[in-house]
């Protein structure tokens, strides 16, 4: 396919999207083509379309121009599922999309365009007593609907009610030649999108993907009633295995909405990060959520009493949040979590970190690097309960393979664990470097909180030896048969699916985008 001139490509796309929606500038076209962890060849254009027709029209003239087109959401994401392999690329910055379109209380459905965020997702249903099952990810100040179906999520909701992708009922998909595709229900002309499956799921096949199979402009998704009560418990460990069989065992009782935990490690670094100004912030959050003047006071003192020492720092630590319709409800399920914790060796312990994160469930992204400044990037491994030591150990053996590195370099690792629904552990290793930061953190961060950061120099070394620790664990998992979210162009997927399956997938890609055009490179179409 013969390759379109740029600047004739430029202004084919200013007379479709207008000038301020078209960037070519160089700071644009570098900030726009590199996510938390990965940076490569910057595009040649940025587009910002704000509607989807105009959207379409535009990846049309793009594809028979030869260029390839890249779908970005928040930006938050750290596999390099936007991040572009070819020069000749355009990133389309979906935020303008960003419109809840229908709140459809009596068939309970909201329909939102893919660059909205989360957060302004839950804000808006939040005034009809509403949510989404999942309802978003902890950087859902930025990550968008649209981001989080291609490449998938987990936080808000899913230790109940699974990934983001179990959601969702229909979708608005847009084609490499720029035709749209609608899926579920209402593919069938004049029915609502009320309903996943008519026929075989097609709605599935467009997330996961990181828009290499289309790029996604509308979602519909289910919605529930907000709980009317909740509660937390935390509870702290000297064990993972002690732990992880808790939260295991949590998630098969369906138990919590949310279940998250940390090594000592995470915690610690976790507690260095926030400054007493946070805190009294987080308190006020924490007292305004609690619902009355009493039950505020006593959360605030509950809180302020236990100061920043109610984890020893030697501990793994799992915080719990449940709902139910009752407060009696609430109860009975934290008395089963901290019964079954005790049986664990658990220590019950003050509940501060999940009281102030689902009082500010949308927090500023500054823990996306360390507490000095240093660059932060997380691996995972998805595998069923029965597998959760074996993932730990194989991690662990990675991590003792490479210790000299590890120490020479200065790295620093942690755990994060999660449950997804009843069947799904997460374990997700996360590691720390001395290295400069990149334009995405400057551009993320609050900038008072990036000034306060010592910060360090380029420091390729350390960096390099991060890439060798991180593709051997990669591979670790490849080889133990553990799965992800957030394929991007990072985790191994071409090489690890069955052949017949993988060969459909190519068929349909072929079909929907016979000229690879659709940010070629993920799932391992080159």
């Amino acid at each position: 396919m013969p390759l379109l001139n740029k600047s004739t490509l430029t202004e084919k796309l200013i007379v479709v999207l207008g000038a301020s929606a078209v960037k070519t500038d160089q700071d644009s076209c570098v900030l726009y083509s590199q996510d938390v962890y990965a940076k490569d060849k910057p595009c040649a254009i940025v587009i910002k379309p704000s509607c989807a027709k105009k959207l379409s029209q535009a990846v049309s003239i793009i594809t028979q121009g030869g260029y390839s087109v890249v779908a970005r959401g928040g930006g938050m994401s750290y596999t390099g599922g936007y991040v572009p392999k070819e020069e000749h690329s355009v990133v389309v910055d979906m935020s303008a999309l960003n419109n809840v379109l229908e709140v459809n209380t009596k068939d309970m459905y909201v329909t939102v365009e893919s660059g909205c965020s989360w957060e302004k997702l839950y804000l808006t249903l939040k005034e009809h007593k509403l949510r989404t099952p999942f309802w978003g990810t902890l950087s859902g100040r930025f990550a968008t609907v649209g981001g989080s179906l291609s490449q998938n999520g987990i936080f808000w909701g899913s230790a109940q009610h699974g990934f983001a992708v179990d959601s969702v009922l229909s979708l608005d998909v847009i084609l490499s030649d720029g035709t749209t595709l609608t899926t579920g229900s209402a593919a069938k002309k004049g029915t609502q999108p009320f309903a996943r499956h008519f026929g075989p799921d097609l709605t599935g096949l467009f997330c996961n993907d990181s828009a290499t199979l289309g790029i996604k402009t509308k979602a519909t998704i289910r919605l529930i009633p907000e709980a009317l009560h909740k509660g937390s418990t935390s509870i702290s460990f000297t064990e993972f295995n002690h732990q992880a069989e808790l939260m295991s065992e949590v998630a098969r009782q369906g138990l919590a909405s949310e279940c998250f935990g940390f090594d000592p490690f995470l915690q610690s670094q976790r507690l260095q990060r926030e400054s007493l100004g946070k805190d009294i912030k987080s308190l006020f959050g924490v007292m305004k959520a609690a619902g009355s003047v009493g039950k505020a006071l006593k959360a605030g003192s509950k809180i302020a009493l236990a100061g920043r020492d109610f984890i020893e720092s030697e501990c793994w630590s799992v915080h719990f949040l449940v709902e139910d319709w009752t407060e009696q409800g609430v109860e009975l399920k934290l008395n089963k979590i901290n019964q079954l914790a005790e049986n664990l060796q658990g220590k019950v312990v003050e509940n501060t970190i999940p009281k102030v994160m689902s009082a500010n469930p949308f927090g500023p992204v500054n823990n996306m690097v360390g507490p000095k400044g240093e660059r932060w990037v997380p691996i995972h491994a998805l595998v069923p309960h029965s597998k959760v030591q074996e993932a730990y150990l194989a991690t662990e053996a990675v991590f003792n393979k490479h210790a000299a590195l590890i120490e020479q370099c200065n790295i620093g690792i942690g755990y994060l664990l999660a449950t997804v629904s009843s069947t799904v552990f997460v374990l997700e290793p996360v590691f720390f470097w001395p290295e400069a930061l990149n334009e995405l953190h400057k551009h993320a961060l609050e900038p008072a909180h990036l000034k306060r950061l010592p910060g360090f120099a380029a420091n390729p070394v350390a960096s390099n030896a991060m890439a060798v620790i991180r593709a051997d664990l990669i591979s670790k998992y490849a080889e133990s048969g553990y799965i992800h979210m957030q394929l991007g162009k990072s985790y191994q997927f071409k090489q690890v699916l069955d052949a017949e399956n993988y060969q459909l997938l190519t068929d349909i890609k072929k079909r929907l985008d016979p000229n690879n055009r659709l940010n070629p490179g993920c799932l391992g179409f080159d």
